[in-house]
């Protein structure tokens, strides 16, 4: 007889609201308490009280229904968490090498999110206080290579590229970041999921204004054929 995949304290899991303090802001939430847990742990590995952790969540928030975003957040987090352990008899070589690069560089699981960055990568973005690991670098980049990039993110997975070259831009209001990259595979690691690290040009970063300027040097190489990732 199979098992059932119900956990046996499901009938627990009813919503409860709490009332959590910070700044002299308080904060009605209601959410199931496996969700509660999920924040205290969380709460817990940055050193902060639950109250002082979801107001700064709070500070980023962006949407109609906070309780949703709540709850999204502990399962990306999970997510990371999960990916992180996955990769832990190597993880810690892997970072240290993308930590001593002088290039920006981050590590991205099979589905191109963003497991961690080196300080490069935020210096390089020019924001220190944005969190970007745990989201689809997809959804953060433009990516644009020769041929449909994600059909060579399957290539490179698979062996038939030994590198995949692409231009990654950042828009933002005002201004455009914009770089070559490099992606590889993590080959240092034996897991049947595949994991690469992207290379960002060690260049100055790149504020553009939306007024015609002259190119700058790493600006002028032609990529035929582009398609775009991007959200």
């Amino acid at each position: 007889m199979p098992r059932s995949i119900l956990p046996v304290n499901f009938a627990d899991q009813a919503p409860k609201a709490r009332v959590v303090q910070y700044n002299k802001k308080r904060y009605s939430i209601r959410l199931e308490p496996v969700f509660w847990r999920a924040l205290e742990h969380a709460a817990m590995e940055h050193g902060l009280k639950l109250g002082k952790f979801i107001g700064k969540l709070e500070l980023v928030y962006q949407g109609p229904n906070f309780s949703s975003f709540l709850r999204v957040f502990c399962m990306i987090s999970s997510e990371r968490r999960l990916a992180g352990a996955d990769i832990a008899p190597n993880k810690s070589i892997i970072l240290s090498l993308l930590d001593a690069s002088p290039s920006p560089a981050a590590l991205l699981s099979e589905d191109l999110t963003i497991i961690s960055c080196n300080n490069a990568f935020y210096n390089w973005l020019g924001e220190t206080n944005i969190g970007i690991e745990g989201a689809n670098i997809t959804r953060l980049f433009q990516l644009r290579s020769k041929g449909p990039f994600l059909e060579n993110v399957k290539d490179l997975q698979e062996s038939r590229l030994r590198n995949l070259d692409a231009r990654i831009i950042r828009m933002i209001p005002g201004k455009v970041i914009t770089a070559q990259a490099r992606l590889v595979k993590a080959s240092i690691l034996n897991h049947k999921k595949q994991y690469m690290v992207i290379w960002v040009a060690s260049t100055p970063r790149m504020a553009i204004s939306r007024k015609p300027i002259a190119k700058r040097p790493e600006e002028e190489v032609s990529l035929p054929e582009e398609s775009t990732a991007a959200s």
